[in-house]
This record gives C-alpha cells, sequence and structure tokens, in this order.
C-alpha cells in the first residue's frame, strides 16, 4: 500500500540483491526481522504473563529499526546520512513502529501460557 501510494520506491518481495550480503532482499528482510525481533522480545521482556508493553513496541520499531537501517544498513551499502533525512526517514519510521506493534501482536498471539487448560 506503501509502494502504491507512491510514499516508498520498492514493492513487496524484491529479488534484488542486498548488498553487502548478495542475497534477496525479502530474503534479508526476514532474516533482520527475526534478529530484531528477538532482540525486541528480550529488551521489552515479553512473556505470557506480563502486560503487553504495546507503546514499547511501537517506540522500538520507530526508532531502533529506523535508526539501523539509516545509520548501519544504509552506509554499507554506500548511502551516507545527509541533508534533511526527515523526508525518507518518517516513511520507514511509521513502518518499521507499527512492524514493533505488529511483531508484538504474533509474539503475545504464539506464545504459551503458563495456565493449564
Amino acid at each position: 500500500m506503501l509502494h502504491a501510494a507512491g510514499l516508498i520506491d520498492p514493492a513487496g518481495f524484491s529479488t534484488v540483491p542486498f548488498l553487502p550480503l548478495g542475497i534477496p532482499e525479502f530474503i534479508a528482510n526476514a532474516l533482520w526481522s527475526a534478529v530484531f525481533g528477538v532482540l525486541m522480545a528480550w529488551l521489552l521482556r515479553v512473556a505470557p504473563d506480563r502486560s503487553s508493553p504495546w507503546i514499547g513496541a511501537l517506540v522500538f520499531g520507530g526508532i531502533v529499526l529506523t535508526a539501523v537501517g539509516a545509520f548501519v544498513i544504509d552506509p554499507a551499502r554506500g548511502i551516507w546520512p545527509a541533508g534533511n533525512m526527515l523526508p525518507r526517514l518518517a516513511p520507514g519510521f511509521i513502518a518499521n513502529a507499527i512492524w514493533g506493534w505488529g511483531a508484538l501482536v504474533f509474539m503475545r498471539a504464539f506464545i504459551a501460557s503458563s495456565e493449564s487448560h
């Protein structure tokens, strides 16, 4: 939907090689999502007996994933932060915040409860 609205360039499931690894972008995105999902679950202490940190998931996704993309992944690809980055980072922040919320939804849905049924 973001691609159709003209807010982001790439369409979903891109098979363009992800630099510097050289694997298709959609596989690299899945691997990075898994790494960040585990990190988020650990940092936010996601557990069945705790309340869900919805705001923390939105903030983690929006800030951490956007910062890593802008200051780690992009420089590894040769794209350096410069000038007014807000127009480039704002759609990524929104998409990544939604990723954080969605990841928490799935974590809570599939996490094992300690109660016996």
